[in-house]
Formats: C-alpha cells, sequence, structure tokens
C-alpha cells in the first residue's frame, strides 16, 4: 500500500508530516503532496520549501502538483457583458447580491478540483496508473491532518481505491489537538506554520484580512482581483470577497477594541475547510 500525506502546510498536516520525519509516525509515509492553487502567500510557499528540504534529509519526498493558477484561472472565466475566452472555471464560494440583496454563497468547487482531485492524479501517477486505469481496492492510504478538535470533518473515502487515515487522532492516545500540535512545533524548535488558504479565499475572517493587508503586494492583488471578478459571467448577482458584500477596499477591518468597543465581542470568523 502506498502511504501518501496530504501536506496542506499548516499547523495540523506540517506537525504530522515533521513527526514522520522524526519517527514519530510509522510506517514512513512514501511522500507527502502539496496541492499547490498557486496563489498562496509567500510564508506558506517559503515554509514548504524548508518542509520539502526536511523531508529530503529523512526520506520523505514532498511533491507539489497544481492544476494551474486558481487566480488567472478564474479571471479568464467570461465575464458579464464582454467577449471573454468562454473557460469553465470552478466556482469560488464568493458572497453574492442581487438588487442589492445578499443571497448568500455560490456554491464551493476549487477545494475539489484544486486540491482534491490534484492529490488523487498525483497519487494515481505514484502507482503507476494509466489515464482511467482502475486501481486495485485499497491501493493507497492518504494521510489527513485533522486534529481532535475538528474531528467532525474526518469523512471515509468515497472511493474504494484508497483510505483515510487520521494519525493526529488515530495514531495518539490521547489524540492531538491544534494546540498539542503547536507545543510539539516549538518543543522541537519549528515556527508555527501560518495558516494555508488561498489569498483570496471568501472563507477569510478579519484577522486574516488584517493579515493579508500587512502585505502591500498580497493587499493590492486581493483587492485587485476582487474588483475584476465583481460581474464574472455563469453566477447570478454580484459577486464579493467579504461577507458584508462590501468591495474589500472599502471594508472596515478595524478590531472591537480599535472601534472602542468591549473586548469581549468576539469577531465571527469564516471556516476554510481546505
Amino acid at each position: 500500500m502506498l502511504r501518501v500525506i496530504s501536506l496542506g502546510a499548516g499547523v495540523q498536516s506540517s506537525t504530522m508530516f515533521l513527526m514522520a520525519c522524526h519517527g514519530e509516525l510509522t510506517p514512513k509515509p512514501d511522500a507527502a503532496i502539496f496541492a499547490d492553487t498557486q496563489w498562496e502567500p509567500k510564508e506558506v510557499y517559503y515554509w514548504l520549501d524548508r518542509l520539502m528540504e526536511i523531508g529530503a534529509v529523512h526520506g520523505i519526498p514532498v511533491i507539489r502538483a497544481s492544476k494551474g493558477n486558481i487566480r488567472e484561472d478564474m479571471l479568464r472565466a467570461t465575464v458579464r457583458g464582454t467577449h471573454g475566452e468562454g473557460k469553465r472555471a470552478a466556482s469560488m464560494p464568493h458572497y453574492t447580491t442581487s438588487d442589492g440583496v445578499s443571497e448568500g454563497m455560490i456554491r464551493r468547487q476549487c477545494t475539489r478540483e484544486y486540491k482534491i482531485e490534484v492529490v488523487e492524479k498525483e497519487v494515481r501517477r505514484l502507482l503507476g496508473l494509466r489515464p482511467r486505469q482502475q486501481a486495485k481496492a485499497s491501493s493507497a492510504q492518504f494521510w489527513l491532518g485533522i486534529s481532535a478538535d475538528e474531528a467532525s470533518r474526518m469523512k471515509t473515502s468515497r472511493k474504494p481505491w484508497y483510505t483515510n487515515h487520521y494519525p493526529l487522532i488515530f495514531d495518539y492516545d490521547p489524540p492531538m489537538t491544534r494546540k498539542d500540535c503547536m507545543a510539539w512545533l516549538k518543543a522541537n524548535g519549528y515556527p508555527i506554520p501560518r495558516k494555508s488558504a488561498c489569498l483570496g479565499c471568501p472563507y477569510h475572517s478579519n484577522a486574516e484580512w488584517r493579515g493579508i493587508r500587512e502585505n502591500v503586494e498580497e493587499w493590492a492583488d486581493v483587492v485587485d482581483f476582487d474588483e475584476r471578478v465583481r460581474n464574472r459571467g455563469g453566477h447570478r448577482g454580484t459577486l464579493y470577497l467579504h461577507r458584508t458584500c462590501v468591495p474589500l477596499a472599502q471594508v472596515d477591518l478595524t478590531t472591537a477594541e480599535e472601534r472602542g468597543q468591549s473586548n469581549w465581542i468576539n469577531e465571527c470568523e469564516g471556516m476554510c475547510g481546505v
């Protein structure tokens, strides 16, 4: 059986990968795969480079696989009122309005097409399978970095040729939480990695948007994308990155304390699920 880490390069999957490198998780996985949307923060790519170096030393290669640049693919899709290329693009979960009234979020297809299917395709390549060739049952095992505090996200594989495994939950007693992962990283001399997600992910919390805003180049990137995607073809209504359905450049991202409110007011945060 081929054992592969699905490496998101965030806290949990990085901890799982490094534990395997340290010999704390056995048997040693054959590889780790990072599904690259080509639109992550620079910090994520710097950290990924380091993980690749560590993996090379310990015999667990890190493979960067990609369907393409999700930002460019989205913008190449037909834009309403123009003669666009007409190319289909997987929908991101944008917030949408119609006649100024919020209609919620559109269906998310990006995770499956730019993450899940990319990893599956690369594993099939590692198994030596030809296109459309059927794999034997349980040919591979995917190691997923979900911790005990996120156990509700665990899923059984819907495809018979691979199984899902959750080492942070099943290989530790008691199961590891995100805080446990952070403690392990610190104890072993590693930094706490930045959350891995597309720069323009609509699930970002205000705190995450503020973090992006600290980088002038990355902020200009997402503001430009938000403006250009506003009336993308193929969707009803007007699209926005921020849950307020206000252009990102105009969103009030100040904290409750900065607005003079009590610090007990909690900010509603989105859930990435990537």
